[in-house]
């Protein structure tokens, strides 16, 4: 009995923090078979790289906080061989993971890596978002394969819509809802690794390269604001280039589109133009120039303004 009010009352006085993290804790099953130990690994996490290397593998939860966690290894004073190793593990896991929330992870922290291997990984992980094997990939994905993704992770509600923890019994293919998110996060991802190809490929599904060379998932329009966000964070002048092409194709057809065409223009450019698809051709053709990363307050008062246009 002590010991329950005691577990109470540290949980109330957490949760009265606010901290999200802290709530997901005292939620979970771990906290109730140890909860000083779950609390210490919120307040003091353990180092990412050690949880990722762990032999057996931890949890599939224990994993994906470790990636969200997860630095460049290479950049934060580890071997060459340690990131061939992470790199590796991400792109594996981003690709061919049975659970979603591990290939979210995966996607996410391959994002914030400069290793030049990172956007084959991500473009690879958009093509293979399906979560088909090979062998039902080359039966062209039978609709009858595909089967909703449902359950909850480490005994919680799931965070993330659409990407409830799973663990299957072998790969079956994600509901569409589920395998649009994976997607819309390898777009996001990709240019955030500022790589003229990731460009290139974001061009491919924002619609910006033509509808011959359209990537799979280019027909939903979440996927396709998705490909637009992540050309405005693509520092490239290809990025540019796309984004004017969205523009003028979309302008008075799908706003939304546009806007998000726009914004990017303005981010990458700094030029503040309006959204006349005729100025931003000029631009391209006078050849770009991208404009220095904008500072924090910058980026939230193109945010705001954006949003009050809308």
């Amino acid at each position: 009995m002590d010991r329950a009010l005691t577990i109470a009352a540290v949980a109330a006085s957490l949760l009265t923090a606010g901290c999200a993290p802290m709530w997901d804790a005292v939620t979970s099953r771990k906290f109730r078979d140890a909860p000083y130990k779950t609390v210490k690994e919120v307040i003091v996490p353990e180092d990412p790289m050690v949880v990722l290397r762990a032999d057996p593998p931890r949890s599939g939860d224990d994993r994906a906080k470790a990636m969200h966690r997860l630095k460049e290894p290479i950049r934060a004073g580890y071997t060459q061989e340690d990131q061939d190793r992470i790199v590796e593990m991400l792109e594996r896991t981003a690709t061919s993971d049975t659970s979603p929330v591990l290939r979210y992870a995966a996607i996410e922290a391959l994002g914030r890596f400069e290793d030049e291997r990172a956007p084959r990984a991500l473009m690879l992980a958009y093509q293979k978002a399906d979560g088909l094997t090979e062998q039902q990939a080359a039966k062209a994905r039978n609709p009858a394969a595909i089967v909703a993704i449902g359950g909850t992770s480490a005994g919680r509600s799931p965070t993330r819509p659409g990407l409830e923890m799973a663990q299957l019994a072998g790969p079956a293919g994600y509901a569409p809802d589920t395998v649009a998110a994976l997607r819309c996060r390898c777009l996001e991802s990709l240019g955030r690794t500022h790589r003229p190809e990731a460009a290139r490929f974001l061009a491919t599904v924002a619609g910006a390269a033509g509808s011959d060379v359209a990537q799979v998932g280019a027909d939903d329009a979440e996927v396709r604001q998705a490909a637009v966000r992540g050309l405005g964070q693509c520092r490239q002048p290809e990025a540019v280039a796309a984004l004017a092409q969205v523009l003028a194709a979309e302008a008075g057809k799908d706003p939304p589109l546009a806007r998000g065409a726009h914004a990017g223009l303005v981010r990458l450019t700094g030029k503040k133009l309006p959204p006349d698809p005729q100025q931003w051709n000029e631009v391209v053709q006078a050849g770009v120039t991208i404009a220095p990363e904008p500072t924090w307050t910058q980026n939230l008062i193109q945010s705001a303004t954006f949003w009050e246009k809308k």
